[in-house]
């Protein structure tokens, strides 16, 4: 009586709420889980056109966050943010039987959202050695998530003692339920430390850049910002069953709501690159084509004619043969008049410029370079009009690397 009488909250602090913050928050970081959310099944619709486990996984963890705002707003409705002293009995026991069902739902969603990364690692093309283990902690979260969430449903016989106080039963002590609670914390910690630490383990002898390889590996361990979350509230668990529950609990509903929501957008964000590397790709694509296009117009205002001739990568055939020309002219003095070296000169402008064929070079033409040879041009020149660009850089272009093709399907998985 004496201890109760100490924790008492003063009557002048009756009217002061914690709610404004806490509504605010789980607002926040629930419309953030659910837009990350979303656009990861975006990208796997549209863009991957493939869905799979981890898909279905992320969807249960989401509706496991719509279920913990609608409770989390109940306690609020029933004094959660307020000193127990200011309830009454009737709502002080409410929001003990809501926040007693808020623990059974981050049980869940704690455990779909590390199934749902268990699952993403398995898309990866690894060797069977590494599909063993992922397929090991899969059995064992749903194990493990299984026995705890039905030791807490049961902790009290009759299962309406667990948030009543005026029904007789028999339930676990203090101390029992502190044991279930960060037996579950230590699973979801170790857990997130093997899942982190398998991208590295199976990308490590992956043929892709180092940069490449290093980001992937960022993305997949976003998860430690969930272990560090989980820590910090497994500490502060005592707080949970105290005197003033429903405002001591407060640092610890934080830890655990950032927890549960950062836990599922690190889950998606990887999935999402494949959406961010189109993105790019298209405006870099888009930004390349304007250059070009204010690059084309620019130059065929010097023109004398009106219409350039443009090739099919958007390039000024005419302003390159301007180009091969006088180069032609400097190489072989005398000869370009003749025209059979600025045959073959222009014929390799229209590779160059993108397959187009220059105006005045014929078909048949194209065999001119024996021909050439034979009159006493042992050797051809190639020009570089861009200016930077080397016969090594060009014949490179499009190319993918022995390193790139082995890599492929370990950044494709996403």
């Amino acid at each position: 009586m004496e201890n109760a009488a100490n924790n008492a909250a003063p009557p002048s602090e009756c009217g002061y709420s914690r709610e404004p913050g806490m509504l605010a928050t789980t607002l926040v970081v629930t419309i953030f889980s659910v837009i990350v959310t979303f656009v990861r099944l975006g990208v796997r619709i549209f863009i991957v056109r493939k869905v799979g486990w981890d898909d279905y996984t992320i969807i249960a963890a989401i509706c496991g966050i719509f279920i913990a705002f609608g409770l989390v707003i109940v306690q609020l409705h029933y004094g959660f943010g307020k000193h127990k002293d200011c309830l009454s009995q009737w709502h002080y026991i409410e929001f003990q039987k809501y926040s007693y069902g808020e623990w059974i739902q981050t049980f869940q969603t704690l455990m779909f959202t590390k199934l749902s990364i268990c699952f993403f690692l398995l898309r990866i093309p690894v060797e069977k050695i590494y599909i063993r283990p992922i397929q090991g902690v899969i059995v064992g979260l749903i194990v493990s998530n299984i026995v705890l969430t039905f030791v807490w449903i049961f902790q009290c016989n009759p299962i309406a003692g667990a948030w009543n106080p005026m029904v007789p039963a028999t339930c676990f002590t203090f101390a029992q339920l502190q044991r279930i609670i960060i037996s579950q914390a230590i699973i979801s910690i170790v857990s997130d430390f093997i899942l982190a630490s398998f991208p590295i383990v199976i990308l490590w002898k992956v043929q892709i850049s180092r940069r490449l390889k290093v980001g992937l590996c960022c993305l997949m361990g976003l998860g430690l910002i969930t272990a560090s979350f989980c820590i910090v509230r497994t500490v502060l668990n005592y707080e949970n069953v105290n005197q003033d529950s429903t405002w001591e609990s407060i640092p610890n509903w934080y830890y655990r709501s950032w927890e549960v929501n950062i836990g599922i957008v690190a889950a998606s964000v990887p999935a999402i690159y494949p959406g961010w590397k189109l993105l790019r790709s298209t405006v870099r694509s888009y930004i390349s084509a304007r250059r070009s296009q204010r690059g084309s117009g620019t130059a065929s205002h010097k023109r004398l004619h009106d219409s350039p001739n443009v090739g099919a990568n958007g390039k000024n055939v005419d302003e390159f043969e301007d180009k091969v020309h006088l180069a032609s002219e400097l190489t072989y003095p005398g000869m370009a008049r003749d025209g059979d070296p600025l045959r073959v000169a222009r014929h390799t402008a229209s590779v160059e410029v993108g397959g187009a064929t220059v105006a005045g070079v014929e078909e048949r033409n194209l065999r001119g370079d024996l021909e050439t040879g034979n009159g006493g041009i042992k050797k051809t020149t190639h020009f570089d009009v861009e200016g930077g660009r080397s016969n090594s850089d060009i014949s490179g272009e499009g190319n993918v690397g022995k390193g790139e093709r082995a890599g492929e399907e370990a950044h494709g998985f996403v």
